[in-house]
């Protein structure tokens, strides 16, 4: 090894020619340790002794990244740790192990769209937190899909959040809460291949939810009053569809459906999955799965309900659902067009959900208790400390009996609950 001593400078070190076939080391005149080496490219390293008489190379950088000033500050502050016995290679190796281990972590932080498959996959969600869950990542977060998990800021939520609520504030708040809960879920449950957690920053979403900035949503009270209820069913039962008189299997589908919502108090989406199977035509009951709360719901049928499920179970065949759609093949699904030719029909606006509170509102008017409503509903906070009672009171499911059967009668007249009996259809069984 070749070894001058010269003072470095700019001009000095862009002068001297590479030397690709052997190392040649230039030591620094006036900072003893300071060198510049030269092989194919020009290296600034530092060369001293340990205390305890090992000599330590490093290497500062190569000249073109580094001026010749900066490499000299960096070779004394490196000097000093020498003499304390401080070797930059050992903290060097250490950053550098770092580092990969940190990409490597980075590496298995999930998408946003990865986070939302594992979530779907470890954790039990309704149908209707699927449909609105896919909703939110397949329209509002559709170009954060590919980003990583934890690259979501908080600037990035506050005005996603903006825009969201622009169209609609309470799907604007659905998509935080659904972000909110999907990110708190990988944090607690998603692991590297060491069982180490890897989404470690703070939840974004929680800018907008533990600040208090939700929007307001002025929650719906509308439902079908008393004084309504004649004219409403009456449009039920006198409004036809083309083609379902003609179909066995889908006669009165319609009219069906928006009885047992109004019956039952069910949910949408309850009622167009209802199976055959979720229904006891033996001791009347009916059952409600895959419920917003999580818990199946059964309940006594009244007796009018009992006798329509009765009709409809002579022509269903072998299909599954009660409510099928035109192949047969599966269950129906959105009929906007059945509630509004019901509502200009008997010039009532409702929504399904106004069946639900319609079906409640009848309950309370009937002095039935709140217990036994909640029951009705499915409504259950046998966890809230704040109602203990809850957690004693049974209702007995002839309580339930009667309680369907006096809101049967207040929603149906008689006269009504005729026409339901003698509805023809086209092959009598």
């Amino acid at each position: 090894m070749t070894t001058n001593k010269y003072k470095l400078t700019k001009t000095f070190v862009e002068s001297l020619p590479l030397s690709p076939d052997k190392q040649i080391f230039y030591k620094d005149s006036e900072l003893q340790g300071f060198a510049l080496r030269v092989t194919k490219s020009k290296s600034y390293i530092v060369e001293k002794k340990l205390p305890g008489g090992k000599t330590c190379r490093t290497t500062i950088g190569q000249h073109g990244v580094w001026t010749v000033a900066q490499a000299r500050e960096k070779a004394r502050e490196y000097l000093l740790m020498i003499s304390k016995g401080i070797d930059p290679n050992t903290l060097k190796q250490e950053a550098s192990t770092k580092i990969k281990q940190e990409t490597a972590r980075n590496k298995q932080i999930p998408t946003l769209k990865d986070a939302y498959e594992f979530y779907k996959e470890k954790k039990a969600l309704s149908s209707a937190s699927l449909i609105a869950y896919d909703i939110c990542i397949n329209n509002y977060f559709q170009d954060w899909n590919d980003l990583k998990l934890t690259s979501i800021t908080k600037k990035m939520v506050q005005e996603r959040f903006a825009e969201l609520s622009k169209n609609s504030p309470a799907q604007a708040n659905l998509s935080i809460k659904f972000l909110h809960a999907l990110f708190n879920y990988c944090a607690k449950h998603y692991l590297n291949d060491k069982d180490e957690f890897i989404v470690t920053t703070e939840n974004p979403a929680k800018i907008i939810t533990q600040n208090n900035a939700l929007n307001r949503i002025k929650r719906r009270r509308t439902y079908v009053r008393s004084d309504q209820h004649h004219a409403w069913v009456n449009a039920v039962v006198t409004s036809s569809w083309v083609g379902e008189q003609n179909d066995d299997f889908r006669a009165y589908t319609n009219q069906d459906f928006l009885l047992l919502l109004a019956l039952t108090g069910f949910r949408r989406n309850e009622a167009e999955r209802l199976e055959w199977k979720n229904i006891d035509l033996k001791y009347g009951t009916i059952t409600v799965t895959d419920t917003k709360n999580g818990e199946d719901l059964t309940l006594p049928m009244g007796e009018l309900l009992w006798q329509i499920m009765q009709e409809r179970k002579k022509r269903a065949g072998d299909h599954l659902y009660v409510f099928t759609d035109r192949s047969g093949e599966s269950h129906v699904s959105d009929r906007r067009a059945a509630r509004l030719k019901v509502a200009q029909e008997s010039g009532i606006a409702f929504t399904f959900h106004d069946l639900r509170r319609t079906f409640s509102s009848v309950a309370n008017s009937l002095a039935i208790g709140s217990y036994t409503i909640k029951r009705l509903i499915n409504h259950t906070i046998e966890d809230n400390s704040h109602d203990v009672t809850d957690g004693y009171i049974q209702v007995s499911f002839d309580d339930l009996r009667k309680a369907m059967n006096s809101i049967e009668n207040v929603l149906i007249p008689e006269d009504i609950k005729q026409i339901i009996l003698n509805r023809e259809y086209k092959n009598s069984v």
